[in-house]
């Protein structure tokens, strides 16, 4: 398949479901098919202060690599606006998701620049034959999903998350499932698996370790 024909996708990582949770971590993947994962230094916006330990257990983000290695917000907005600006984008929660983008957006004063959908509506459009019950191709993008979990899964991460939902769009399209996503270049990860960028003392970034 062409990856110019790639629809992109998107997954947050975000401090709770509260009403104060905020993202700290956001990947998508642009037009080629290629992941770009940023985590979210809260620092820059006042409001941005609550944390939830329970959350972190899960996502396994610590507030100060945060504050370390994540990216201003302004920089991942722009970053989001230049790839997914005007583009109908496709996540596994678009309602948590869209909310947590919304707040990055608002927080700076701007608008969301896309729309987020859910992948099984993209799904039920590839693979419905003509007159075939919903029911039934729901039944087929359940079994797609199992079988590329069983080679994509296992960790909680927006960026092996949105490598999860290339792949499953992928085998909808008859390709074979993949480690490691398969697509993209995946970001650069330290010895233990984890992905850091560094940064400057005034904030500015370095290349990745």
């Amino acid at each position: 398949m062409d990856t110019a024909d790639f629809p992109c996708f998107l997954d947050v990582e975000a401090t709770g479901f509260g009403p104060e949770s905020y993202p700290i971590e956001i990947a998508w993947s642009d037009a080629s098919g290629a992941i770009n994962r940023h985590l979210i230094d809260p620092t820059p916006i006042a409001s941005w202060t609550a944390w939830d330990a329970s959350a972190e257990r899960v996502h396994g983000i610590e507030r100060d690599r945060l504050v370390r290695n994540g990216w201003a917000p302004d920089f991942v907005a722009e970053r989001i606006t230049e790839d997914l600006g005007g583009r109908t984008v496709y996540t596994d929660a678009p309602d948590y998701d869209a909310r947590w983008l919304g707040r990055l957006f608002a927080a700076l004063g701007r608008v969301t620049p896309c729309t987020l959908e859910h992948i099984d509506e993209l799904l039920i459009t590839r693979l419905r034959r003509d007159g075939q019950p919903i029911w039934q191709v729901v039944q087929r993008i359940d079994a797609l999903k199992r079988e590329v979990a069983t080679v994509s899964g296992g960790k909680h991460s927006a960026g092996y998350d949105v490598g999860y939902l290339i792949q499953l769009w992928r085998h909808a399209n008859g390709e074979a499932v993949k480690m490691n996503h398969g697509v993209g270049p995946l970001p650069l990860t330290t010895t233990t698996g984890t992905f850091t960028r560094l940064k400057h003392a005034d904030g500015t970034p370095l290349n990745d370790r």
